[in-house]
């Protein structure tokens, strides 16, 4: 291949993972140059995309001041490219770790780098390979000059809500890698709850595998409802060419050992916030489950009061709503853990950016979303959304039909950690945000964390 200019290129990309592949394509088709190296010699095939043989000669084909994205997501990796990678670099230069990193050791890089020439940034990137093509939603860490720098290139390939790109600048680098944990948290939970309803829908209506998955992406039992065919359509992706219910087991089976699983549930517990739903999805197979889930529904006080019936058209309707409670109460989860860091670590979140962003990613973009959005705008100041007297009503209207899902599953001898779990976070935190205490909170709620917060000294992880 012949020798590039060097002022030819306007991003490099380090690691050639399914997701970097994807942008460097992205990036291609809105007409910016792209350089690539991966470390083990994948190449990319184009004709348009040049492959590097060294990341000195990577530096070399980047136009000054320069940007590199680091991809792949092993920390050892992380790291030791960042040491190669510093002697090529100069003044102005941005670093950006767009890899699976964990944020205290985001944190770390951010302090390791804090006196040299070059930027660090941190780059999350929500949406999976389908996002990664067509468009992910970024939230993006690192000083606000570099974010100056670089933010039209993430802006350019990113998804689009409402007319505006779907990236959110959330201060330090720390803090994007961290949100991006709770997203990946977030979407294990759904899919949780999508497998389990699933099976609740075969068990009860008898379905055979072949009558509930169709490649297509739909499933034809009837009148399906609406939040049941959008999750799905979010969550599962039929030019995989497998069932629907595999590739959410095997989604499922991957998340149990990635080490995203450990992280939300240690920043969970050192944060002192609640996720029992993201942790039935993303933890070990809880051995209490079933003794939980039959002590649940022998207490009077915890069954469902309705009526209830066995026909498909009743099976559904319940099934639909209760998937519906549950995703609320998902979402609810997250939402406090990102709004408890950004008290106790004075990270720079804004849930209510963030979530405008997350409607854009290919895996989230649930209308439950915009509930949350209404009440968010309704009651800003409440560290729960389901706070928020609407929302908390719909919750409640909704909650005799999950926790008549987990009794049906209990009859039909099947475990529902994910439902089971969302019950149990109602019935525990719904004094502290039912109607009747929203004058207490809205009075006793956080105030914004002042300039001084937001800087890295403040931060104690």
């Amino acid at each position: 291949m012949a020798k590039l200019d060097a002022t030819q290129c306007d991003l490099g990309i380090v690691g050639l993972d399914v997701v970097s592949r994807n942008l460097a394509l992205n990036f291609k088709d809105h007409q910016f140059k792209v350089a690539v190296w991966d470390p083990d010699g994948a190449p990319l095939p184009s004709d348009r995309i040049p492959n590097a043989a060294s990341l000195s000669d990577l530096t070399g084909m980047l136009r000054a001041p320069r940007t590199i994205l680091l991809s792949n997501a092993q920390n050892t990796f992380t790291d030791a490219t960042i040491n190669e990678l510093l002697p090529l670099l100069g003044d102005g230069d941005v670093l950006v770790d767009a890899g699976h990193s964990h944020f205290k050791d985001t944190l770390r890089r951010s302090q390791q780098l804090a006196h040299k020439s070059v930027s660090f940034m941190a780059l999350g990137i929500a949406g999976g390979e389908a996002g990664a093509r067509w468009g992910s939603a970024f939230t993006a860490g690192g000083s606000y000059e570099s974010h100056l720098r670089t933010r039209h290139l993430w802006e350019a390939i990113a998804a689009e809500h409402d007319g505006l790109p779907c990236v959110s600048y959330v201060g330090c680098a720390a803090a994007a890698h961290f949100v991006n944990m709770v997203h990946d948290g977030i979407e294990c939970g759904l899919a949780q709850l999508l497998s389990e309803t699933f099976d609740l829908m075969k068990a009860t209506l008898l379905l055979t595998d072949e009558e509930l998955d169709d490649l297509s992406g739909a499933w034809h039992v009837g009148v399906l409802k609406g939040h049941l065919m959008e999750i799905s359509g979010c969550l599962i992706n039929p030019a995989h060419g497998k069932p629907g219910r595999l590739q959410l087991a095997n989604r499922l089976e991957k998340a149990k050992m990635d080490d995203t699983a450990r992280w939300i549930e240690q920043s969970a517990r050192e944060l002192e916030v609640q996720t029992p739903s993201i942790a039935a999805s993303v933890g070990k197979e809880d051995s209490l489950a079933w003794e939980r889930q039959r002590a649940l529904v022998s207490s009077p006080v915890r069954q469902s009061r309705g009526r209830f019936g066995d026909d498909s058209e009743s099976v559904l309707d319940e099934l639909h709503k209760a998937l519906w409670a549950g995703m609320i109460i998902t979402y609810a989860e997250g939402l406090a853990v990102l709004e408890a860091a950004r008290f106790k670590h004075g990270f720079q979140i804004y849930p209510s950016d963030i979530v405008r962003v997350w409607k854009g990613c290919a895996t989230l973009s649930t209308t439950v979303l915009d509930d949350i959005s209404k009440a968010m705008r309704a009651t800003p100041s409440l560290r729960n959304v389901l706070g928020d007297e609407d929302l908390s009503e719909k919750v409640m209207a909704h909650q005799e039909f999950l926790r008549h899902a987990v009794w049906r599953a209990n009859e039909l001898n099947t475990v529902v950690p994910a439902m089971l779990a969302a019950v149990d976070y109602l019935d525990s935190q719904r004094d502290a945000w039912l109607p009747a205490n929203l004058v207490q909170v809205r009075q006793d709620g956080p105030h914004e964390p002042d300039e001084a917060q937001m800087g890295l000294h403040k931060y104690r992880f």
